[in-house]
């Protein structure tokens, strides 16, 4: 009994042993991975902010140079650009890993949505003599309950990869399909094919690790954050579809995409709906005179904000936290501003706690008076937030000149409106 006793104590003792040098080596190799992480972004962020201090020094030497700057500030502007969509890569990437991505079930028309993407990808080909050939089907159920944003990320991520790999003379197939459904779901399939330079085979079975880039794809520019493909999965997954890729050096790729949908019914809009909606659309800009209130804590934003704004003949105060905010708007008299453009993150005062402030004012303003949050906060829950506070509309930075416009437009009309029927 002893000896049985015995043996079963050492057989556990081996068993807790190699549980802690397999924990040990997981440990290791997460460390690994981490460094390895570290070391490609570093890499990856450095390289467009080298490049754009570069050309900075050059537009600043060459300042009498109207060409030679205009070359620069172009290119500074590709470089921004890079470095924005890698941010945001590195932000979606860690956020899925975490369990914070949230997949959102909204009413979308697929026929809208595979259109848009193939506009984006006509787009992406302008400058190349490839072909995108469309073969659409025919959908039983195109209204279907789904999250648009995160769909339309996954096809945008393959037909740009498509786009980038495709030399000139080659042909861009995309594909989509309604192969199946039932009384509640639609089974979508989404197939786009390349004839582009293909991959080896040992790097498909790496494809959707994060960072996996194949040295012969990166042949031009900026080759990318090495995160598409594994957002690409992790999204796909997180929809519970399926994904798989065929590829072959020299012929091409082909992606193929499988995802069930819950099928949903459209609102039926009256013609004078949509009639309003496109005189809403195409509603001219008028903004000179108006006045808003610009509260922001970073003082080059403030700089680069306020000039657009004065550009469009707005007359701007301004504000660098919460609580400057509120003092200026109960200071004023009532209809002195016609919006406030609230920065969220603040020192003293955040923009959330000072919308409520404004919105529980004794003033008669202090309830319609449109606020819009500009944030480099870009996620669903900040967004709600935000609504919660009482603010009517969201923006993120960096500034979209063009939104902000449009945005600021929309609510001065419907104060207008709003002031007139009072009246």
């Amino acid at each position: 009994m002893k000896k049985k006793k015995l043996k079963r104590q050492i057989s556990n003792l081996k068993k807790e042993n190699q549980a802690l040098k397999m924990s040990v080596l997981q440990e290791k190799e997460s460390n690994r991975m981490k460094s390895v992480f570290l070391s490609h972004i570093s890499h990856d962020i450095r390289t467009p902010v080298s490049g754009i201090d570069g050309l900075t020094n050059i537009a600043m030497k060459h300042f009498d140079d109207k060409n030679r700057v205009l070359d620069c500030l172009k290119k500074i502007d590709s470089t921004s650009g890079y470095l924005l969509s890698l941010l945001n890569d590195v932000l979606d990437i860690s956020r899925i890993e975490s369990g914070k991505m949230i997949i959102n079930y909204e009413l979308m028309d697929i026929r809208d949505l595979i259109n848009s993407c193939a506009g984006i990808a006509d787009s992406l080909l302008i400058q190349k003599d490839v072909e995108l050939v469309k073969s659409f089907g025919i959908f039983r159920h195109p209204v279907l309950l789904g999250d648009e944003m995160h769909l339309r990320r996954i096809l945008i991520n393959i037909l740009s990869n498509a786009a980038k790999f495709t030399p000139d003379g080659g042909e861009i197939f995309f594909h989509v399909r309604e192969i199946f459904c039932d009384d509640k779901k639609a089974m979508y399939c989404f197939e786009i094919e390349d004839t582009g330079i293909g991959m080896k085979p040992e790097f498909l079975e790496q494809i959707w690790d994060s960072f996996s880039q194949e040295n012969s794809r990166n042949h031009s520019g900026f080759k990318g954050s090495g995160l598409g493909m594994a957002i690409t999965k992790k999204l796909v997954d997180l929809m519970n579809g399926t994904i798989c890729v065929e590829s072959e050096q020299g012929v091409g790729s082909k992606f193929t995409v499988e995802i069930a949908f819950d099928i949903g019914v459209m609102p039926d809009f009256s013609e004078t709906q949509k009639k309003k909606e496109e005189e809403k659309s195409n509603q001219e800009i008028r903004l000179k005179g108006k006045k808003v209130l610009l509260v922001e804590d970073q003082s080059l934003n403030m700089e680069i904000e306020k000039s657009i704004l004065e550009d469009a003949g707005i007359d701007v105060v301004t504000a660098e936290n919460g609580q400057k905010a509120v003092n200026i708007f109960n200071n004023c008299a009532d209809g002195t501003f016609d919006a406030i453009i609230m920065d969220v993150r603040m020192p003293v005062m955040d923009g959330l706690s000072a919308t409520r402030k404004i919105r529980a004012l004794p003033k008669k303003d202090a309830s319609s008076i449109p606020i819009i949050a500009m944030t480099a906060d870009t996620y669903e829950e900040d967004i709600k937030k935000t609504a919660e506070a009482g603010m009517n509309a969201y923006l993120t930075k960096p500034v979209n000149t063009e939104e902000l416009m449009r945005t600021l437009n929309h609510f001065c009309l419907e104060k207008k409106l709003f002031s007139e029927i009072c009246e």
